[in-house]
């Protein structure tokens, strides 16, 4: 056990973790700097290495494959740099790299079929297959790391990421309908990366915040208490169950 776990007050410990707008202002700028590492990531590959490549039959598995990367390098940056700022919540950081990699896998594993069949039906619209994979990717290992980290209070990351998606998804389509197609290339291989990050990242980390000042401002637990009642619900069925198996012995 840490020193700063030692020197928790019980209250700190029952209760949501602290956070201030420091910490949220210093982790947008990780979750950018975050973005920016798999945006770049990705326009470098896409344009030196798949110059060539662009109308040959495995552009799009590579391309996937691009997407796959990205995320994994951005999200495991984000993690890193969250750990730093929140240590007492994001305690598994081993386990939560793994499962970021596994989930990762399979999304490439399922969306991979997806840019073959758009560019073989519509290839100039590849590039919504990868925006498409980048959002979905970055929402779904956002979810997965809060629900390893804190599962207590997962309910306000899974508001704060939704909303945050919905968001990047609205602005990306008024994008996509008022810009070049040169330039919503450019936002879907290296923008929309950074602006989901971000997006999840603030809103998530701001739901957390008002949920903690309701918290010591009222010493009421709403979401502590929901999972503690599911939590004896579940004992009780247990309990009963094996009493039960224990009557017909």
């Amino acid at each position: 056990m840490s020193e700063a776990q030692k020197n928790k007050t019980n209250e700190e410990i029952l209760g949501p973790a602290k956070i201030d707008l420091v910490s949220i202002g210093l982790s947008c700028l990780g979750s950018i700097a975050a973005g920016f590492l798999g945006g770049l990531f990705t326009l470098l590959l896409t344009y030196v290495i798949l110059g060539s490549l662009q109308n040959s039959n495995i552009f799009p598995y590579i391309l996937s494959l691009i997407g796959f990367f990205a995320v994994l390098i951005t999200v495991s940056v984000t993690f890193i740099l969250n750990r730093l700022l929140f240590s007492e919540k994001y305690k598994a950081g081993g386990v939560v790299i793994r499962q970021i990699f596994i989930l990762s896998i399979f999304f490439f594993i399922f969306i991979t079929p997806l840019y073959v069949y758009i560019n073989w039906v519509k290839p100039d619209f590849i590039v919504f297959a990868f925006l498409f994979h980048i959002l979905i990717n970055i929402l779904a290992v956002s979810l997965l790391s809060e629900i390893l980290s804190s599962y207590r209070y997962v309910l306000l990351s899974i508001y704060g990421s939704f909303i945050g998606f919905f968001i990047v998804s609205l602005i990306s389509i008024v994008l996509f309908m008022n810009f070049s197609p040169s330039r919503s290339a450019l936002y879907s291989l290296m923008g929309v990366i950074v602006v989901v990050n971000l997006l999840i990242t603030a809103s998530r980390l701001l739901f957390e915040y008002a949920y903690y000042n309701i918290y010591t401002s009222t010493g009421i637990d709403y979401l502590g208490e929901i999972f503690s009642k599911i939590e004896n619900e579940e004992k009780e069925i247990v309990a009963k169950a094996e009493k039960e198996l224990g009557t017909f012995e």
